[in-house]
């Protein structure tokens, strides 16, 4: 071992001094032997910071001719993130949404700054959300019976709902016994199904199986949520190889000779046919009117909230005044040149880009 003080282990010595000279990590092996025969090393190495109270120690039993160590760090478990708090749209008081933007709008002058006059309507109505909408109760992100669920264990929990809905409307002893026996019975299911589970996953342990493995079957077993795996074991190379491939089917280096020098004749006619139409007035090319903005509000299911949590119900339901700010807003938008660079439902952005319309061209166009 690295610790021996025999004069033959004269390497075992010279790699314990190197790496005890590394900054900032440790060596946490005592000298315990850790192979039947010796002449093998099973070094710990942990930073420096968890090395204070860092247990190291064999485990006494042999699993093949290396000692399994255990190595106990006394660190906390990361607290995972809460999800961002939601609105209950369900529960939601429309009057109240409504009046809590009229009373905004009515003293509300908007800046000549289209940033901060789309951040001003996106802070209005969150705050007119959050007056007029509690919020949802934070909901667990994983269900801890996915490992052993089967058609047996859903059944019995849709018998137990049925009977709790029962007892809830008829409070009798009756129902009341009825439902402890069905929830005693569903719990001896569900057990029985986690039993039968866990077997099964013994069953395809040997001594090929990872400590991997079965330390994920244990974490699974244990409620604890299941691994995602990645989309691509390197996505960045991936993107960079699929965006080459795209750029290079898409160049006109694909074309033909003849292609390439036709297209080099037509673009200066190209060209002038593009600024020609862009100097044509068209009937459109005027603001925005609040008919228009009506007519553009999403109608049926309302969709899932953008980055500011804003989703289109509440435009649907925000009033004359919301309407009003957002038309003011989109006019704005029109004016200046400028579209946001962030998705709907809002122009939820303080990044705004330059935007020109170019018109597509016909087959019916000249020069095509």
């Amino acid at each position: 071992m690295l610790q021996s003080p025999s004069p033959t282990k004269e390497t075992g010595r010279h790699l314990a001094v190197l790496l005890e000279d590394i900054p900032h990590v440790r060596l946490l092996n005592t000298g315990e032997a850790t192979h039947t025969r010796g002449g093998r090393l099973d070094l710990t190495l942990v930073s420096s910071d968890l090395a204070a109270d860092a247990i190291w120690q064999v485990h006494p039993t042999l699993t093949s001719d290396h000692f399994a160590t255990l190595t106990s760090l006394p660190v906390a478990p990361p607290v995972p993130p809460h999800p961002p708090p939601r609105w209950n749209i369900r529960r939601v008081d429309w009057s109240r949404f409504q009046a809590s933007l009229d009373e905004w709008w009515a003293d509300y002058q908007p800046p000549d700054n289209l940033h901060q006059q789309e951040r001003d309507l996106t802070v209005a109505i969150q705050t007119a959300a959050t007056t007029a909408i509690p919020m949802c109760a934070p909901s667990r992100r994983h269900r801890t019976d996915w490992w052993y669920y089967n058609n047996e264990v859903r059944e019995h929990n849709h018998r137990v709902n049925l009977h709790r809905k029962l007892y809830k409307k008829h409070p009798n002893p009756n129902n009341r016994r009825l439902l402890q026996e069905v929830v005693a019975r569903a719990r001896q299911v569900s057990l029985r199904a986690k039993e039968d589970k866990w077997l099964e996953w013994c069953t395809t342990f040997s001594q090929h199986t990872s400590l991997g493995q079965m330390l994920r079957n244990v974490r699974t077993a244990s409620g604890a949520a299941p691994p995602r795996p990645a989309a691509h074991p390197h996505p960045q190379q991936e993107a960079e190889r699929l965006a080459t491939i795209f750029t290079s089917r898409g160049s006109s280096d694909q074309l033909s000779l003849h292609t390439r020098c036709t297209q080099q004749q037509l673009q200066p006619h190209r060209d002038e046919a593009v600024r020609e139409a862009m100097e044509v007035a068209d009937m459109t090319d005027r603001p925005f009117s609040i008919q228009e903005l009506q007519q553009a509000k999403r109608r049926g299911r309302d969709t899932e909230t953008g980055a500011d949590g804003v989703p289109y119900s509440m435009l649907a339901r925000a009033g004359p005044a919301g309407d009003a700010a957002l038309l003011a807003t989109l006019n704005a938008s029109w004016t200046a040149g400028l579209i946001s660079t962030a998705a709907p439902p809002l122009l939820s952005s303080s990044t705004w880009r330059r935007h020109s319309n170019w018109p597509a061209p016909t087959p019916s166009s000249k020069h095509l």
